[in-house]
């Protein structure tokens, strides 16, 4: 039976990811899921931008998915990105044996070889939301359940959700940890950046120089690991350091 409405609601109450991941691995458990995975931020373009993640894969399979650079070619990663719908694992393979293409080769070989470490079928949500650039939670169990998990895909997209809105929080928290601090006139800055203000209006809403502002944006782009106003000021929004309005 899935659970109720108030115990999905009830993940957004627990003080650490910790107590979070636990109290996941009993809901799924309890609904035939042997593994869940759930990240934020993966890092396909930029592996500077700290991305985040709870629960796992048996260790064996995450060091094999490393070592072949599975991430780069693996559909379920770029249907997340680009979409907001669930997917199924046996949509995301397809049945197109007959087709000599490499990638798609390459692609069977990850999910064949998933299913040797008992990931034989699964379903992966995409989660987008405030302050995060783009993640995904996926549910897997023995090939042998996969029809049942699919059926149960609905209430595993609603579940996935209740996880993203506490697992963003906890994200953010380490994320602002992983990268030096803005100051409070750094994030000012980029504050009226993102609102289209020039250096000059920048300066005349605080009350400092146009040389100042260009000061604190600098300093802000090199703290967060870019070079230029637009790149910092898209970092800054993604990791929630800003909201502009």
């Amino acid at each position: 039976m899935f659970p109720a409405l108030e115990t999905l609601r009830g993940l957004t109450t627990y003080a650490s990811a910790d107590e979070l991941t636990v109290a996941v691995d009993r809901l799924t458990k309890s609904i035939g899921v042997s593994h869940w995975f759930y990240a934020i931020n993966l890092p396909l373009i930029d592996d500077r931008h700290a991305h985040f993640s709870l629960g796992g894969y048996p260790p064996g399979w995450l060091e094999r998915y490393l070592e072949m650079q599975y991430l780069q070619i693996d559909p379920l990663v770029s249907h997340c990105h680009d979409h907001a719908t669930p997917l199924s694992w046996a949509e995301a393979v397809g049945d197109n044996r007959a087709i000599a293409d490499p990638r798609l080769q390459k692609v069977r070989r990850m999910f064949g070889e998933a299913g040797e470490f008992g990931l034989g079928a699964g379903v992966s949500v995409p989660l987008h939301g405030p302050g995060v650039c783009w993640g995904l939670m996926s549910f897997a169990c023995d090939a042998r359940n996969g029809e049942e998990l699919s059926r149960r895909m609905p209430e595993l997209h609603l579940l996935a959700h209740f996880v993203h809105e506490a697992g963003r929080h906890f994200a953010r928290a380490r994320t602002q940890q992983t990268f030096p601090a803005l100051t409070k006139r750094e994030r000012e800055c980029l504050f009226w950046a993102a609102q289209g203000k020039t250096s000059w209006e920048i300066g005349q809403l605080l009350v400092i120089s146009e040389r100042t502002v260009i000061f604190h944006l600098q300093n802000a782009a090199q703290k967060l690991g870019v070079c230029g106003r637009q790149a910092a000021i898209a970092r800054a929004i993604s990791m929630g350091l800003i909201a502009p309005q």
